[in-house]
């Protein structure tokens, strides 16, 4: 059984805010912030079932706000890459040691963080809809796992020539379908589902609500300062899980 004192559910609370502030003003990041952030308050696999239940009601929020954008052709290989890795990514999160799930965590996020910046000046390539499926895949696969499986997805669509409200209802789409299909396969991980449910359901308003002022303030602030800075803190933390976790 969970049990969250007061004190701890501030400050759990306080992991969504930001996750939530950064998730309506850049379009992803929620399951970054808080992934990196909840293993130091809770047990791992608590973390990831609270994160996915939390995950799945905020992506529908966001989806919604910002629906007018959104174009199936855009999204839908990305979608079905994210259906064939959610399976596989649930059982690697309800078998393996906690030990090589950090290492798989830290590890992809360290090679996402270069990545973006290896890459960031690169013109945009032709859309190949294989490369879709896979990439969709991948962040399926983290999404069961992590609950974080923004960073393929944002390194993709950023690299299309889209406006940046297409790339957040494409980015809100793909979180929707891992966010809610992960839900199918929360029983494997052995957490405790009652408590994780009746914690979720304490953090899930106010969340929301931040998440709504994140998109607003994400009309006004210039993406161009706070993409890379997200970044450079998924390279930092994805550090740390490596080598100190």
């Amino acid at each position: 059984m969970i049990e969250i004192p007061w004190g701890e559910w501030a400050v759990l609370l306080l992991i969504f805010a930001v996750a939530a502030l950064a998730q309506g003003v850049l379009g992803f990041a929620f399951g970054i912030v808080a992934m990196t952030l909840l293993p130091f308050v809770m047990d791992f696999r608590d973390a990831v079932m609270l994160l996915a239940v939390l995950n799945a009601a905020v992506m529908l929020f966001a989806l919604y706000w910002q629906r007018s954008s959104f174009r199936w052709g855009d999204a839908r290989y990305l979608l079905i890459g994210a259906l064939i890795g959610i399976p596989a990514g649930s059982y690697l999160v309800g078998t393996l040691s906690d030990r090589v799930l950090y290492l798989i965590l830290g590890g992809s996020m360290l090679y996402i963080s270069i990545s973006h910046f290896v890459r960031r000046n690169q013109t945009a390539r032709p859309v190949a809809h294989g490369q879709e499926l896979l990439i969709g895949t991948a962040s399926g696969l983290l999404a069961a796992g992590f609950n974080m499986g923004g960073p393929p997805l944002v390194a993709y669509i950023y690299s299309r020539e889209w406006s940046l409200a297409q790339a957040k209802a494409v980015l809100a789409s793909c979180f929707v379908v891992t966010g809610v299909s992960r839900l199918g396969f929360i029983g494997l991980s052995g957490v405790d589902l009652p408590a994780i449910l009746k914690l979720a359901a304490t953090l899930v308003v106010p969340t929301v609500v931040i998440l709504w002022a994140g998109i607003k303030i994400g009309h006004r602030v210039p993406q161009q300062w706070l993409r890379p800075g997200v970044f450079v803190y998924l390279g930092i933390v994805g550090l740390y899980y490596l080598l100190f976790r």
